[in-house]
């Protein structure tokens, strides 16, 4: 039992992060220094008011992570492929960089597993997938471009794992027939995207372990979630839920749910009579009567994570 909850908590903690590229490689350097060059693996040369890259970048030996953001004035294509020496490069950070069109250029990184697109609103989405369809790409930020749904080719992205689109407006339900034939998709982000219904295509996502739904205007959840098969993380914080939804007593994987700051009051019945794996529960900020808080607590007394502080409420 012990170990089945020293699980539960990493996974609990595992599901906090969506910039997985932030945490590779040691220490990020913000300047290249030519007596360690050699050392440098992270380099951030973002907020630079770049033009071209140093030339003193081909003097480093193994780059494996690379982030351009905020420098507008890169020619993109150029600036890929003076990076080209890098054959091993595995992550490219293009952020905030009004990209319209990817160059071919990106493919000279054979390497690259992680790719970030984040507040490039004027984005080509389906020729940018085309462009890095044929790379090992595991990461894949789309945050912040004004999305409202993505292309069938994203299907091509066989090797993805993780996938967020926060910040969008993404309400078409074949973007979620798309995202199910993703065999290795393993975390979607789709917070902040403004969504009062989730599709009931959100079923097709039988692959995927966390879910991100938070911070969006749901008040209730669709049946197929029961599909989500292997599902073990839902955060659905900060919506419009007035009670704890029902469905989540019929996912078989599910292990944790995130919903604080929503509107819950009532525990349905299902969650005395029906049986699920359901070991950590969230729900704090809800305005639940005193009533629903002792049940609460009977209810989920064997669980390794409950808590309904109501900070604000009274």
């Amino acid at each position: 039992m012990i170990k089945r909850h020293l699980l539960y908590i990493s996974i609990s903690l595992l599901s906090f992060s969506c910039s997985t590229y932030t945490t590779f490689y040691s220490k990020t350097h913000q300047e290249i220094n030519p007596a360690k060059s050699s050392k440098i693996y992270r380099l951030d040369l973002s907020n630079q008011d770049l033009e071209e890259l140093p030339v003193s970048i081909e003097n480093i030996k193994d780059l494996k992570m690379i982030n351009l953001s905020n420098n507008t004035k890169l020619n993109i294509d150029n600036t890929l492929k003076k990076l080209a020496v890098h054959k091993n490069l595995e992550v490219l950070i293009l952020d905030n960089l009004d990209i319209k069109k990817v160059p071919a250029s990106i493919k000279l990184f054979p390497n690259l597993k992680q790719v970030s697109f984040v507040n490039n609103p004027n984005l080509n989405l389906q020729q940018a997938i085309t462009q890095i369809s044929e790379l090992p790409i595991e990461f894949l930020n789309l945050k912040n471009n004004k999305l409202t749904s993505l292309p069938k080719n994203i299907t091509k992205l066989q090797d993805l794992k993780d996938l967020n689109v926060s910040y969008n407006s993404i309400n078409d339900p074949n973007t979620y027939i798309h995202l199910g034939k993703l065999p290795k998709l393993y975390s979607l982000w789709i917070d902040h995207n403004h969504l009062k219904i989730l599709p009931k295509t959100i079923g097709e996502l039988d692959q995927i372990r966390f879910l991100y739904v938070d911070h969006n205007e749901l008040k209730d959840l669709p049946d197929q979630l029961v599909n989500m098969k292997k599902v073990w993380v839902i955060h659905a914080g900060y919506n419009k839920f007035t009670e704890l939804p029902e469905v989540f007593t019929t996912m078989k994987a599910l292990l944790m749910i995130h919903v604080n700051n929503n509107q819950i009051q009532v525990i349905p019945k299902a969650y005395e009579t029906e049986k699920y794996p359901l070991a950590g529960l969230l729900l704090d900020n809800n305005p639940l009567p005193e009533a629903e808080k002792q049940k609460a607590k009977k209810i989920f007394s064997g669980f390794f994570l409950l808590s309904f502080g109501q900070k604000g409420y009274k």
